[in-house]
């Protein structure tokens, strides 16, 4: 049983990050792409990772598992911010 709940788990989280691909190559605009890459990523990954702590099941895969994700979940949207930021910078100095 908890081989077909690792499984679907993987998978959508592996279609999630599928969508998030195609997001980058449909979007026209920076920032479109942009949340497409973050926001659909960073929820794919966190089924992936609920999948595989699923599939060990020991208390050092759920501490690196939320570790991780705790990691993604910060360091996402910051580096997303700083792109932003430095895209709108850099579109200011050329006008």
């Amino acid at each position: 049983m908890t081989g077909i709940v690792v499984s679907i788990l993987i998978l959508l989280g592996s279609a999630f990050i599928f969508i998030a691909s195609l997001g980058l190559f449909r979007f026209s605009d920076l920032y479109s792409r942009m949340h497409a890459s973050t926001k659909a990523t960073s929820f794919g990954i966190l089924l992936i990772v609920i999948g595989i702590g699923i599939f060990f099941n020991t208390a050092i895969i759920w501490l690196k598992a939320f570790l991780v994700v705790i990691f993604i979940y910060l360091t996402a949207p910051l580096a997303a911010h700083s792109i932003a930021k430095s895209f709108g910078d850099k579109k200011k100095n050329n006008d």
